[in-house]
């Protein structure tokens, strides 16, 4: 079935969820993000998640990095700066559905780590996923200058950011791709085709199923997008990741359906920690 001719379905009709929804399961919606001064900190999540268990809870996470110095940060201001950026882009928290997904599949597909660490930044960090189709769309084999991406910033967000922050912005995104595989070049970057690794592609649905996307708007997400390779290729990345049981995929002719048991759980209960706060807080204060 050719690409353009495949018309994904599901059984569920897509609902995108609002903000508020958005950040109970996670992501971040606000115009803000980490690379404004960090990238996606591969080595430090590499060193993280080896010290910390999969099912930590987040003050196992400060402590690893603020009192065992796990990441051997030279002084206490640097460790309390690197745990907040790592939270900003990670979550860490066994709660999150975003953080969740991301343990589990780098728990089993050591090759996509990378990809799944740029992924998670991708869900958290607003700049660096509203800015990522500008690098997406150069040719292959082509050069990515700082000062083009600087510029998309400027038009994006007039007045918003300093020289010094848009060159830092624009720095640490070409970093990140680097790290991930879009760009090679350590000073000089050059636009590289990504190769998806599998447990990559499984998380990229996740996200967008967990974000409301159904239908093609699945494969249109910014998730899917990302791993930089058409949908049939990603629906076959797909078919291998639930043939692995990471998720579950259902392919009868035109029609696809997807599901995350293992990570549903994790959806629902924060789904259901929402509603309960805000039924808490329209709750009329006690008359004494």
């Amino acid at each position: 079935m050719a690409g353009a001719e495949v018309a994904v379905l599901m059984r569920v009709k897509s609902q995108m969820y609002d903000q508020i929804t958005l950040e109970k399961f996670g992501f971040k919606t606000r115009q803000s993000g980490a690379h404004v001064s960090r990238t996606i900190m591969l080595d430090e999540l590499y060193a993280l998640f080896e010290q910390v268990g999969i099912d930590a809870l987040p003050a196992a996470y400060q402590a690893a990095v603020l009192e065992q110095n796990c990441l051997a940060k030279r002084s206490g201001r640097t460790r309390q700066l690197t745990a907040r950026h790592l939270v900003e882009l990670y979550g860490l928290d066994p709660a999150n559905p975003v953080h969740a997904g991301l343990r589990f599949f780098w728990s089993r597909d050591k090759a996509a780590r990378p990809q799944l660490a740029l992924l998670a930044a991708v869900a958290r960090d607003n700049l660096l996923r509203i800015l990522l189709p500008t690098i997406l769309a150069k040719p292959l084999e082509t050069p990515v200058l700082r000062e083009q991406l600087e510029e998309r910033v400027e038009t994006l967000w007039p007045k918003r950011f300093s020289p010094a922050t848009r060159k830092s912005l624009a720095q640490n995104i070409n970093s990140s791709l680097t790290k991930a595989g879009h760009l090679s070049g350590r000073v000089s970057k050059i636009r590289q085709q990504l190769k998806p690794a599998i447990g990559a592609a499984a998380y990229a649905f996740y996200l967008a199923w967990l974000q409301g996307s159904r239908g093609e708007l699945l494969l249109q997400s910014a998730y899917c997008q990302a791993l930089d390779v058409g949908n049939d290729e990603l629906l076959e990345l797909a078919a291998q990741a639930s043939a692995r049981g990471w998720m579950v995929m259902r392919r009868v002719d035109n029609v696809v359906d997807v599901d995350f048991p293992a990570l549903a759980p994790v959806a629902a209960k924060a789904m259901q920690a929402g509603q309960d706060a805000a039924f808490n807080r329209k709750l009329p204060y006690e008359q004494g």
